[in-house]
């Protein structure tokens, strides 16, 4: 028999996976925000603590200073960890490199991938770890290898997918996507727009700023469901021949004719920005927003996509990014990210 979950009297009380029999459960639920489906899933892991223990779980309690997986839903790591890192302290100082690529945004799931592998969760009641699905390191593959390659660095070895088990109840698995079918067509249809569903971080808004042609700070109104209005520009970071420029617009092009953007991706009718109000469209959103846009072309039409709308910040990141607007090199943005990521932890230590 396999081995498996051992209860206290010695007889064997879940055989095959434990816990990770109700993994398919709870993944196979409508799609839900990140932080809830972490809770879902680690609060059934961590509810069969009853068990008697096949070894040790250092806690590690969410230290402050372990930025890459602060604030996952348990307390205590395996180790080794699935990277052979013997000790916290070795885990932390190997996975500060992979901060920038957590906050790049490329993937929903890329914290739950990589803390899987540099902290993952300890049941010490199972005999073996409990690696990520290869769904799962596909998935943020997918999302993460090309802008990772942009930039000079090539998705790992280490991180080769081939490696992960298959799914199973024994792995950590992605939550499923809705797929398009005639009852969801309508869920689909209104999904929330990508480009209003941006991260403000420092490398996320370099990363965009390098991948769009038009860098805006403007005044919006929304048209409809799948465009809105540039009603003024108040400063241009970048025009749409490439250049790169930072200076107030209001008086050389405040006289220009308003500009449409469209907010749903190729392959969407439309999409919701469900932070504005719908039904105040063709009225002015209150405040000043970073719009980044680049040029498309389907079907012959030439239009603007919006990449990233954000409401003008005065945060420090924010503030940042906008000065390095002035003066990033797009072919060396990996390097920027990394400094900016190595100044950080130094200020803290």
């Amino acid at each position: 028999m396999e081995k498996g979950w051992r209860r206290t009297d010695g007889r064997t009380a879940i055989a095959g996976g434990g816990a990770f029999a109700l993994l398919p459960l709870i993944v196979s639920a409508p799609p839900v925000q990140t932080s809830s489906f972490y809770d879902s899933v680690f609060s059934v892991l961590i509810s069969f603590a009853h068990f008697r223990p096949f070894g040790l779980c250092p806690p590690f309690g969410r230290p402050m200073n372990f930025t890459l997986c602060h604030g996952m839903q348990y307390t205590s790591m395996r180790l080794p960890n699935l990277l052979e890192h013997e000790n916290i302290d070795e885990a932390i100082q190997q996975g500060s490199a992979w901060v920038s690529l957590l906050r790049l945004h490329c993937h929903q799931h890329t914290k739950l991938f990589l803390c899987s592998l540099f902290a993952p969760i300890c049941l010490p009641q199972l005999d073996r770890p409990i690696r990520p699905c290869q769904s799962l390191c596909k998935a943020v593959e997918q999302g993460c290898a090309e802008r990772m390659a942009k930039y000079g660095f090539p998705w790992p070895s280490m991180l080769n997918c081939s490696q992960f088990p298959v799914d199973h109840d024994m792995c950590i698995k992605p939550p499923p996507m809705v797929q398009a079918t005639e009852k969801t067509t309508e869920k689909r249809i209104q999904s929330n727009c990508k480009a209003c569903s941006q991260v403000a971080t420092f490398e996320n808004l370099m990363d965009n700023f390098c991948r769009s042609s038009v860098v805006l700070k403007v005044r919006l109104r929304p048209l409809n469901a799948s465009h809105i209005e540039i009603l003024r520009r108040m400063r241009v970071f970048k025009d749409s021949a490439g250049g790169v420029r930072n200076r107030s617009s209001a008086v050389a092009s405040g006289d220009k004719p308003t500009q449409v953007i469209r907010l749903a991706e190729i392959g969407e009718r439309r999409c919701q920005c469900r932070q504005w109000d719908t039904n105040k469209r063709n009225q002015q959103l209150p405040g000043n927003f970073l719009l980044m846009a680049s040029e498309e072309r389907r079907n012959g039409a030439e239009f603007q996509a919006a990449k990233l709308i954000v409401p003008w910040k005065q945060e420090k990141a924010f503030k940042t990014a906008i000065r390095r607007f002035k003066r990033v090199n797009c072919n060396t943005l990996g390097r920027e990210i990394r400094e900016s990521v190595l100044s950080q932890m130094f200020r803290k230590s």
